[in-house]
């Protein structure tokens, strides 16, 4: 029975489950310090217009600040609130007014969806996502394909909020000769689906463009001097041809 104690004790030992590794945290730094930061980038102001288009790039150029910044979530919202004016400033003092106490839970994301809920109006919201699911490569090049899906797939967030579904909806826009080919490469990142259609979409360009039927050339032009004009008879031989 010792032996068998001995045994199971070992196994034990080397079954042991190590804690996982913390990623170090952000470094703390003073919130005086993350807004003068934030400021230097010169970020937008929003005054709650009404065109969702503006909202978006608002977020996005905000989204983009923080990124660089790598800036905490905490302090995103405390960032993001300071840019907010005019009726926008009034709206959102108005909501939390209405809810004391939450505000301290508010994240980046919820205010951002906070926002988009104000302003993008419900029927806009119908009418970007029947263009996003219609959204069809057609005639033109992936790359100019892709700006537009992105463009639409940001104001249809619930369509695309994973990886795979946002891979997933831009091949099935592709050209089908152009999606045919993604499809053979199995499952892929949406970067990654976006690299393959742009180099099977250049690629049977090419080809297009090879297979042409070549119009005629162009009959080359003499090299040879101008002909001379004939020689036009003189006055002398005209009156002995008479004689």
């Amino acid at each position: 029975s010792g032996y068998i104690f001995h045994v199971f004790n070992n196994l034990n030992f080397f079954n042991v489950q190590m804690p996982p590794r913390r990623e170090p945290d952000h470094p703390v730094l003073p919130q005086a310090t993350v807004v003068a930061q934030f400021r230097d980038y010169h970020p937008e102001k929003f005054f709650g217009q009404g065109d969702p288009r503006i909202v978006d790039e608002w977020i996005q150029g905000l989204e983009f600040i923080f990124e660089v910044m790598d800036c905490p979530d905490r302090y995103r919202v405390i960032c993001a609130q300071l840019q907010l004016t005019g009726d926008a400033r009034l709206w959102w003092n108005a909501y939390w007014s209405m809810r004391p106490g939450e505000k301290a839970g508010c994240t980046w994301d919820m205010l951002k969806e906070l926002i988009r809920e104000k302003y993008y109006p419900t029927y806009y919201r119908a009418e970007m996502e029947r263009q996003f699911l219609s959204l069809k490569q057609g005639t033109r090049s992936v790359d100019e394909y892709e700006r537009e899906f992105t463009r639409h797939a940001a104001f249809v967030l619930d369509l695309v909020r994973t990886e795979a579904q946002r891979a997933q909806r831009f091949i099935d826009g592709l050209y089908p000769a152009v999606r045919h080919n993604i499809v053979g490469h199995g499952t892929q990142t949406y970067a990654r689906a976006v690299s393959i259609a742009q180099e099977v979409d250049a690629s049977i360009r090419r080809e297009a463009i090879h297979d042409r039927p070549q119009p005629f050339a162009p009959a080359q032009a003499s090299t040879a001097p101008p002909a001379l004009p004939a020689a036009q008879p003189t006055k002398e031989k005209k009156r002995k041809g008479k004689g």
